[in-house]
């Protein structure tokens, strides 16, 4: 299927060079989705600050010799740019700083729309997302791709996390679900790969309330089943929103899978996730009350620090970012 859902929604895509992993992974992933969109991409190279300069003796000035390291590395991307003009139009620049904060004022002065960057893993933690892929995932304000190191582009298998309220429809949360169905959609339409949705419930702690029914183990059975009957409602009401956002067709060609998962969501979700092993995991992060743009919901922690493959997320509408250009 060459048709049906396309990346569209991206037509300013950024992709940051890592550290210590080579571009190229994540530059293939930018053009796919460039061609599909006639978007623009630019590379990002975040270079260390070279602390050492300030010690350093004239005639070299600390400003020549950075301006000098910064040239090398720009030269670098201009000459694996020009490999792909015919594809896409790519920018290069070339900067020192923190890598998180570098790439969010870069996202903020030119309104890019994705950044795409491999993962630069935390070894020693045996986990994919180190500190500063971490950083964005919280505080990056537009869609984030983070590429498993030579996890292949074609994604055979997505999965997508949604958030369901079982009390009836919210416009903030369709909003963000309905970008999670696009995008995961889209992801599995490029070489028909399988698709599921998964949407955890947690029984209620009843307490001390059961304590005064006449037999408390009825009671709380029946409201365990009430709260698992109103989750199925509100799963039965997402997959209606699926064909509504998507079209029969698209549907049709995907079939996407829906799965209802009970206990603690973070951890019934990441080990769902383990069990089918995804090609990549499309989800939402969510700042918590009070500390905006600080912390990503207690859910997304727990999937995200258990992840083995490349992650897609959105953030919601509204989100507040807690670096500026300036900061």
């Amino acid at each position: 299927m060459n048709g049906g859902i396309v990346m569209k929604r991206f037509t300013n895509i950024l992709v940051v060079c890592g550290r210590e992993q080579q571009p190229e992974q994540a530059l293939a992933a930018a053009l796919q989705i460039a061609e599909q969109n006639n978007a623009s991409v630019t590379l990002l190279q975040i270079l260390p600050p070279l602390s050492a300069l300030q010690t350093m003796a004239k005639p070299q000035t600390p400003e020549h010799i950075e301006q000098s390291y910064q040239s090398f590395y720009l030269k670098k991307l201009q000459q694996l740019a020009s490999q792909y003009q015919d594809k896409a139009l790519i920018r290069c620049k070339v900067v020192t700083g923190t890598g998180f904060i570098e790439t969010i004022r870069a996202v903020l002065r030119n309104q890019h729309d994705l950044v795409i960057k491999t993962a630069e893993p935390a070894g020693w933690l045996q986990r994919l997302f180190g500190s500063q892929d971490m950083h964005l995932l919280r505080k990056c304000p537009c869609a984030l791709w983070l590429l498993k190191p030579g996890a292949r582009l074609n994604h055979g298998k997505v999965v997508a996390t949604i958030d369901l309220n079982p009390a009836g429809l919210n416009r903030d949360e369709d909003n963000l679900n309905r970008q999670i169905v696009e995008l995961a959609a889209a992801t599995a339409t490029l070489q028909g790969g399988g698709l599921q949705f998964l949407h955890a419930w947690q029984p209620m702690e009843a307490g001390s309330v059961l304590m005064w029914c006449d037999n408390p183990a009825l009671a709380e059975a029946e409201l365990e089943q009430s709260l698992y009957q109103s989750h199925q409602t509100a799963l039965g009401r997402f997959q209606q929103q699926v064909r509504d956002w998507l079209g029969e067709h698209v549907c049709s060609f995907l079939r996407p899978d829906y799965e209802l998962l009970r206990g603690e969501p973070g951890q019934v979700l990441a080990e769902r996730i383990r069990e089918l092993a995804p090609d990549l995991v499309v989800m939402g992060t969510v700042g918590r009350t009070g500390i905006a743009g600080f912390l990503i919901g207690n859910t997304a922690e727990t999937i995200l620090e258990q992840l083995d493959c490349s992650v897609l997320t959105v953030k919601p509408a509204g989100f507040i970012c807690p670096v500026s250009v300036d900061s």
